[in-house]
């Protein structure tokens, strides 16, 4: 069978169709907007430009079931048309208001212009090797004689800022704009609250075509070009296609850059901790599905692999739920880092809806867990035991059909009772992590909120690491009971790529190694943090004896959402681990080996039920990733486009931040540097700077670190340094939690110290004023 309804196009074919017909398929099966019925002959109709006999005669046969009375719309639907990353608009023919009888004339016509010289120019010149994707299929539409026709763009072609649609159109037929042939008349339309700016004879259609528009940019998830048409006073869809310069993503080759799709503000501050190196296809595709299940679009965004906080989206969320942009955007400063202050977040059209039926999804799926309350609070606290217990089950797997039922009986249960678990355990609070210091520093001062909130949480497990292999060494735990505890921890925890200390088994030793000499112990600091606190509740109790009860309240819900907080991270880790050792089963048995990491998390379950990826692929994308572990850390915001090879080609880019509408100032290298106070003491002495942890093992006993930021990984080597100072962080970040448990000054979040700062300057680091001055 060569020729199919688009409408009931199957998905099978798809790949047949070619890119306009597979787009008017995907909309007409998704969505009830105005498209005029259609049908496709699918490319393997032809032999070259030539319909094959047998595809010939089932034209002719369905000929005779098209009406006498309409006539028809014949355009091409090539293999590379209307892609991601070409749309080839305008280079093939099209012929419209075809009477029946002409339509076979009309299909040798449209299939022959897939070989002349303009289609080949635009495919080397715009394509690259997008030449070699030859074929064509051919739609077979009805054609609405239109009274206006254009385009309109969801986005700014140029800025991609996506708050108003730009659109033109023409009086007639549409392919005299898309041709060039005609000039075209301009409107705008507000995508956050509806206006229409332009010509008045447009402005009854204006208002259909907007929420067209944006339902078919719902629908992709990317900005679009949309071909449209007015007949009989209604609005048709002809024809929608990315819109080619604002391309996020090209997963052939692992492209992703979430600055090339929108004008929107990112930061690294928080996520920059997690993940400290850029992640592989198949963590990105993971945390693509996280962003998928929140129904936040791309909230986790990234560029060249390293993974960003989308601020634009979480601002657009509450200005969706009539919050002011200023009033949410002051809301969530604390995430973000230090931007200029005149810097706006930019905000997107949000559909509120479905981020509600997401929601509503998460807390309340169709496929319940079973388990009863005392059963998930259970199941909390037993995390981290299960997944040891799964990975072990895992590893005794002996081929891909046991496998694949592991996954289909076992770990989906497994996931959705955890989810739902976590889910119910998570009633505690997090604002306390958030508002305790700066409620006690309102009344006493933030000095004596300094205290109080330094000392109280105990051992949390971010310390375990440092605190444990204190007792390895002195016999009081054996490395495999160290293991058990801590073995998921390490710098690159997140991504499923990574060896975890789990695996390794010299790694108990090395750290022994490590912290023999340790000049610290831990558990006497602990102790003299402990009675510092005490000593601060009883000296606030006996200043502000009516808020003995308040005070108590505050640290307690501090403590709790501190420790829950901590608790939930190591677990998570675990269930991270659970993943790895799937796909590591997956890539032994496929004969992938570690290259499986380099298929996302979808295409890893095609690749095990035999529609498997080439293996040319995965090298182009393992060299993709490869490349992008090489660059220098990329700035902590960006606000609009940003082009990396630009930025890298820039000796005087600012690594602090990226301002699109903002010229660049040179930094001044002798200024003092400032950052958010993180832990408290003034320290001087040598800077060591290392932004790899990979080189942690140059550092010296006394220096002060100077690094993009920390996380558990880097817990083992604070206690050699003096001061702790971070590009990227903010007061709960894990320099400073850590730096405050140690007792060495921190100042994070200072967005440049790696740039300003060189190994071996004299520094006089302030952590109580956020301060890191020179000693010139």
């Amino acid at each position: 069978m060569y020729i199919y309804p688009l409408k009931r196009l199957p998905i099978d074919i798809y790949s047949l169709a070619g890119g306009k017909a597979r787009s008017l398929a995907y909309m007409m099966q998704n969505t009830k907007l105005r498209i005029p019925e259609g049908y496709v002959i699918t490319c393997n109709a032809f032999m070259k430009t030539e319909l094959k006999k047998e595809a010939r005669n089932e034209l002719m046969e369905f000929l005779k079931s098209l009406s006498d009375g309409s006539t028809y719309a014949v355009r091409s639907s090539a293999l590379s048309e209307d892609g991601d990353n070409a749309s080839f608009a305008g280079q093939y023919e099209t012929v419209t208001d075809v009477e029946k009888k002409d339509i076979l004339k009309a299909v040798g016509r449209v299939a022959s212009s897939s070989d002349n010289s303009n289609v080949k120019a635009y495919a080397q010149n715009r394509a690259g090797d997008l030449i070699q994707k030859e074929g064509i299929g051919i739609i077979i539409q009805r054609y609405v004689r239109p009274e206006f026709a254009g385009v309109v763009f969801t986005s700014d072609v140029i800025t991609g800022k996506d708050e108003k649609m730009v659109g033109n159109y023409v009086c007639g037929e549409g392919e005299r704009l898309v041709s060039g042939i005609e000039n075209a008349k301009e409107f705008r339309i507000n995508s956050i609250k509806y206006s229409y700016e332009g010509p008045e004879e447009f402005a009854q259609y204006a208002k259909t075509l907007s929420k067209y528009c944006i339902e078919i940019r719902k629908l992709y998830g990317m900005p679009m070009d949309i071909e449209w048409a007015v007949s009989d006073k209604k609005v048709y869809i002809l024809q929608a296609r990315p819109i080619t310069t604002l391309c996020r993503l090209n997963m052939d080759n692992y492209d992703i850059n979430g600055a090339r799709s929108a004008y929107k503000m990112l930061t690294r501050t928080n996520v920059g901790e997690i993940f400290m190196k850029p992640v592989s296809p198949m963590t990105f595709s993971v945390l693509e599905k996280i962003n998928e299940i929140l129904g936040l679009p791309d909230w986790l965004d990234n560029i060249c692999g390293q993974p960003y906080m989308n601020i634009s989206v979480m601002c657009s969320l509450a200005v969706s739920f009539g919050f002011k942009k200023e009033k949410a955007y002051e809301a969530m400063k604390g995430l973000v880092g230090r931007v200029p202050d005149d810097v706006e977040v930019p905000v997107s059209p949000f559909d509120k809806k479905e981020f509600l039926r997401r929601i509503y999804r998460l807390f309340f799926p169709k496929q319940k867990s079973r388990l009863t309350k005392k059963q998930k609070k259970e199941m909390v606290n037993d995390l981290a035991d299960i997944a040891r217990s799964m990975i072990k089950d895992i590893r005794k797997i002996e081929n891909i059909n046991q496998l694949s039922t592991y996954w289909d009986e076992v770990m989906l249960t497994k996931l959705r009772d955890g989810m739902s678990s976590v889910i119910g355990q998570s009633g505690t609070s997090m604002i306390p992590l958030f508002n305790t210091n700066s409620s006690i520093a309102k009344i006493a001062g933030k000095d004596m909120a300094d205290r109080l909130c330094t000392g109280c949480l105990g051992l949390i497990e971010s310390m375990k690491p440092l605190f444990l292999i204190n007792d390895v060494i002195q016999g009081k735990m054996s490395k495999e009971e160290y293991v058990r505890v801590c073995g998921q921890r390490c710098p690159n925890e997140m991504e499923l790529a990574a060896i975890h200390p789990y695996e390794d088994d010299s790694y108990v030793d090395r750290l022994i190694m490590q912290h023999r000499d340790d000049h610290l112990n831990m558990y006497e600091l602990q102790k003299a943090k402990e009675k510092a606190y005490e000593e601060a509740r009883a000296e606030f109790k006996d200043m502000y004896p009516d808020k003995r009860r308040w005070i108590d309240r505050q640290i307690s819900r501090f403590v709790k959402a501190n420790t829950f907080r901590e608790d939930l991270r190591s677990k998570g880790v675990w269930i991270f681990c659970v993943f790895r050792e799937y796909i590591l089963q997956a890539g032994r048995l496929t004969g992938l080996d570690d290259d499986v990491f380099m298929l996302t998390f979808d295409e890893l379950f095609s690749y095990l039920n035999d529609d498997r990826i080439s293996r040319e692929k995965l090298t182009v994308r393992r060299e993709t990733y490869e490349r992008y572990k090489t660059y220098d850390p990329l700035p902590n915001i960006v606000v609009g486009r940003f082009d990396v090879d630009e930025w890298i080609a820039d000796k005087n880019h600012r690594s602090d931040y990226y301002i699109q509408d903002m010229k660049s100032t040179v930094l001044d290298e002798d200024a003092d540097i400032k950052g958010f106070a993180g832990a408290a003491g003034v320290v001087r002495g040598k800077v060591r700077v290392v932004t790899d942890i990979d080189n942690i093992g140059d550092i010296q006993v006394g220096d002060i670190l100077v690094a993009s930021a920390t996380n558990v990984g880097w817990t083992p080597v604070f206690t050699k340094v003096s001061a702790i100072v971070t590009d990227i962080g903010a007061p709960l970040s894990h320099a400073a939690i850590v730096a405050r448990e140690c007792g060495i000054p921190a100042v994070v979040g200072c967005g440049n110290a790696t740039t300003l700062l060189r190994t071996g300057d004299e520094v006089i680091v302030d952590g109580s004023a956020g301060t890191v001055k020179k000693v010139l």
